[in-house]
């Protein structure tokens, strides 16, 4: 009896710990990936990426001209104003084709960047802390989420601070078009492109999370709002929202890494501040902005459209991005309405938990790893009874 009870137990404890790893390891590959057995190739994006920035930095080492595009900007503007021997962060550029392929070299490069930041350095980081399982690739994610939302909202704040439009939306229009951007704003402005249009790599390969569909709907709308900000020369305004957005992702990031680690209260408080800082950037300092261009461009501008003058700002224009910023705060308001849920559980006595992050399975893939340690600790006991029996 006690041998049929052990090899019961260890073939549960297999069949659980095949199911826990398969729902821990497998990510939500898009369908052409699937269709055209890609799955192994985007499993090891980390040697995949690095060898294509290792090949597109040998490339323009030699002399390749897309690869010297695709590390450093295009169209540097030469006039009367150009200063010989200006560093290429002060100096002016304009805007053309070429610059895609600063954006391309960017989407390959974040993808190496985030994997080896969140396994070099986050999870040797989680684990000395003592967390294990899905919480330490959640902790890696959130770790990565701080680092880049710092730096790109610090950058941002610094160009806003040094450019006529800090605190002043007139200037969102004033001067237009803005065709003429320096180095430090046009190569900010791309690597935001790159890092959103990354982000669906990452939304479609990483866990599958519980608002997949809202997170989809706004990175089509993020990208689509940088990427055409770029092309109609709206790239103030655009700098304005991308610093909104910037600042709450680093308050909700910072309190999800704490529970992580079991620090329930302060991940409460710090909650507390990421709500506030939600309601106040994304619902109050976001729609100011919107309303700027809703009024602003008939205020300053003639609305013509002119593509010879650099001019793209018409009425259909203005309405095109007028959905596309309401369409960005109807999510808004959706992932506000599920804050409110966390708070009101909070009120009932819960702890702050961000139901959006990831489904259910990442709860299962817990659950059967102690259902895994159980049955092993059973079998452990059996092989002993059986061994005291027969002595």
């Amino acid at each position: 009896m006690a041998k049929n009870t052990t090899r019961s137990t260890q073939k549960d404890s297999k069949a659980v710990s095949k199911r826990s790893s398969k729902k821990a390891t497998a990510p939500v590959f898009p369908g052409f990936v699937k269709a055209f057995g890609l799955q192994k190739l985007f499993r090891d994006d980390r040697d995949m990426s690095i060898k294509m920035v290792g090949s597109i930095l040998l490339g323009a080492l030699l002399g390749n001209g897309v690869c010297r595009n695709m590390i450093s900007l295009s169209y540097p503007v030469q006039d009367e104003l150009t200063v010989e021997g200006e560093p290429w962060y002060t100096a002016r550029f304009t805007k053309g084709r070429n610059d895609l392929y600063f954006v391309s070299f960017w989407i390959i490069a974040f993808t190496y960047i985030r994997i080896a930041i969140m396994k070099s350095f986050l999870s040797p980081l989680g684990k000395k802390l003592g967390i294990r399982g899905s919480k330490l690739e959640r902790f890696e994610e959130q770790g990565y989420i701080i680092i880049y939302y710092i730096i790109s909202w610090s950058c941002g704040m610094a160009l806003m601070y040094n450019s006529p439009h800090w605190l002043n939306t007139d200037h969102y229009w004033i001067g237009y078009p803005h065709n003429k951007l320096s180095g430090a704003f046009k190569a900010y402005y791309l690597i935001q492109f790159g890092f959103w249009l990354q982000q669906f790599y990452v939304l479609n390969t990483d866990m599958k999370r519980k608002d997949y569909m809202a997170m989809l709907i706004h990175h089509f709308i993020t990208s689509a709002l940088i990427g055409f900000s770029y092309i109609a020369h709206l790239t103030r305004i655009g700098n304005a929202i991308l610093i909104v957005m910037d600042v709450s992702d680093v308050f909700l990031a910072i309190p999800k890494m704490l529970k992580y680690q079991g620090y329930t209260t302060i991940c409460d408080i710090l909650f507390g501040l990421f709500v506030i800082s939600w309601a106040y950037t994304r619902h109050y300092l976001f729609p100011i902005i919107i309303m700027s261009l809703y009024n602003g461009p008939q205020k300053f501008l003639d609305m013509e459209w002119a593509p010879e003058q650099n001019k793209y700002m018409s009425l259909n224009v203005q309405r095109g991005f007028l959905a596309l910023l309401y369409g960005l705060e109807a999510v808004l308001c959706f992932w506000f309405l599920m804050i409110f849920k966390v708070i009101y559980k909070m009120f009932k006595g819960g702890a702050a938990d961000d139901n959006r992050s990831h489904d259910e399975e990442s709860e299962e893939e817990e659950v059967s790893a102690e259902v895994v340690e159980k049955l092993a600790v059973n079998g452990a006991a059996a092989k002993a009874a059986k061994a005291a029996k027969k002595a």
